[in-house]
């Protein structure tokens, strides 16, 4: 008869359970994300699909490059196709995390309102144009920003010289009955157009897409001195925070090699986005445009770190489109 084997005891413990492996773990993540991540599209088809939909709900975005190379573009081809998009002329990009801005907004400092809408009207199809016409809103800031220059006011704004017409005619009236006052020196620094800017961007950033045109006009203002530009900094710094609380999309443009290049590297380093518009030589008489994305809050994986470019063609009807997306192995930001 054989002999039993003797009962071993065997000791409880916690259960162990099979780690997933590192590859299956990161999918997973990329997925919650993918999920929880809201995209606004540029509203530029050619440019949405490869960069996954646009950029994160969220995103301060500048748009820097010599004069004419295409930033201005971008801009105007992204809000007439955005507003387009939301009267149903053309489809968003697919996705469920694919989100649309309540409104448009460009905000000038410089440049009047008729003059950037009548650049459009020649820049787009008629039928593209009225919609942007219809949904586009302005915000022009020119009279804060002129005011403690040496611009005269009537350059600016009829509105302005009426105005100081009657603080004048109110002065001369006072001192006429015996109240004298001391005029306030205007501060060197436009305090009143910063104020005016954040008001208005506190009440309209969220969840709508704002052009600030431009960043350059901004940056002169505060370049005088390390304090100043400090300041200004600060100012960027709380505005990129702000944006992500807000959802939306600020684009704001930046005219390269005007400022110093440690002033663009720091600009670069308060924003979520820089895209980079270049142009090559091509041949003894041909130059193309490029477009660089340097730094993105959220590149493709496929891109693993390094910088993707685009070949910017600039078309009579439909503004800026872009062709033969690569990536730039060297190049990061």
């Amino acid at each position: 008869m054989a002999k039993k084997k003797p009962k071993h005891k065997v000791k409880r413990g916690r259960k162990i359970t099979r780690e997933k492996p590192r590859r299956e773990v990161k999918v997973e993540r990329e997925k919650i994300v993918e999920e929880e991540l809201k995209i606004m599209p540029t509203g530029i088809a050619s440019l949405d699909g490869p960069i996954g939909g646009g950029f994160p709900s969220g995103s301060l975005v500048v748009l820097t490059g010599e004069v004419g190379s295409g930033y201005d573009e971008f801009a105007m081809t992204s809000s007439v196709m955005l507003a387009a998009t939301k009267a149903g002329r053309i489809s968003p990009p697919p996705g469920k995390n694919i989100v649309l801005p309540k409104e448009i907004w460009w905000v000038t400092f410089t440049r009047p309102q008729s003059d950037l809408m009548g650049e459009m009207a020649l820049s787009f199809d008629s039928d593209l144009f009225e919609f942007f016409r219809k949904q586009a809103n302005f915000k022009d800031l020119s009279e804060d920003y002129f005011a403690t220059s040496s611009v005269p006011l009537e350059w600016v704004s009829e509105r302005m010289v009426g105005k100081r017409r009657e603080e004048t005619l109110a002065t001369l009236g006072e001192t006429l009955a015996g109240v004298y006052r001391i005029a306030e020196r205007p501060s060197a620094k436009p305090k009143g157009m910063m104020n005016s800017l954040t008001d208005f961007l506190t009440e309209r950033g969220p969840n709508n897409v704002v052009i600030l045109h431009t960043l350059t006009d901004l940056a002169m203002l505060y370049s005088e001195s390390e304090a100043s530009w400090y300041e200004f900094m600060i100012f960027l710094r709380g505005l990129q925070r702000a944006t992500k609380k807000w959802g939306g999309l600020i684009y704001t443009s930046l005219d390269a090699n005007l400022l110093e290049s440690r002033m663009e590297q720091e600009i670069a380093a308060c924003v979520d986005g820089v895209l980079t518009f270049e142009w090559i030589q091509a041949g003894p008489t041909e130059r193309r445009r490029y477009l660089y994305i340097k730094k993105f809050r959220r590149l493709p994986s496929s891109a693993g770190g390094g910088a993707m470019r685009f070949n910017v063609n600039i078309t009579p009807s439909l503004g800026l489109q872009v062709i033969k997306p690569e990536l730039i192995e060297g190049l990061k930001a």
